[in-house]
């Protein structure tokens, strides 16, 4: 009988490239909520909605500019990164809880399918992320795949697991920790306005 395999935590890496694709895609729908108008849904809904992933937003982006910091001498990355993978899971969870209501959101609004046959850029880039499937939003259930399977295979690893890579572990794997500053510069600039008022449709 052969040894059975123990299961591993996923690493810091693995769960900030989680956060950076599931931040995009919330990006999208906030900007679907304020620019695309449907009679099935009110404007106050709208803007319950888009409030919503905004939050979801400022806590992904407040781990993730956590995560990039530079390491203070004498500091312990390990004890940091269970930190930030604590606050990452919590989010996750509560998102996972939110995506299907918001795929149907998006498919609503864009008059979209979520599978394929896409009738615009933003659904293709929503949905599918123009072609790395496991960032799209897809369904939004994780049993059809994509960024929510993702997300919740992420949180099923960290309970399950009994032992995680260290922190140079990661790293030397390869897994990019961070995307680059410039791109996080761009985002910060692109949707400060709506930080700001915390998703106000206008």
């Amino acid at each position: 009988m052969g040894v059975q395999k123990k299961i591993q935590k996923p690493g810091i890496a693995e769960w900030t490239l989680g956060a950076e694709a599931f931040a995009e895609r919330l990006t999208e729908c906030v900007h679907v909520y304020k620019r695309n108008v449907d009679v099935f849904m009110a404007e106050a809904e709208r803007q319950d909605k888009s409030d919503l992933a905004i939050k979801i937003l400022q806590r992904l982006h407040a781990l993730l500019d956590r995560a990039d910091m530079p390491e203070e001498i004498g500091s312990n990355p390990q004890k940091r990164d269970e930190q930030i993978i604590d606050g990452f899971k919590s989010v996750f969870q509560e998102s996972l809880r939110a995506l299907p209501w918001i795929s149907l959101d998006m498919q609503k609004l864009l008059k979209s399918s979520w599978m394929k046959n896409f009738p615009s850029k933003i659904a293709e880039s929503l949905f599918i992320a123009n072609g790395e499937e496991d960032k799209g939003l897809g369904s939004g259930l994780p049993e059809h795949g994509r960024l929510p399977a993702v997300l919740s295979d992420l949180v099923e690893r960290e309970e399950v697991g009994e032992t995680r890579p260290s922190h140079e572990e990661s790293l030397l794997a390869g897994e990019p920790q961070r995307h680059d500053v410039e791109a996080s510069e761009r985002w910060a600039q692109q949707n400060s306005g709506y930080l700001r008022t915390a998703g106000k449709i206008e």
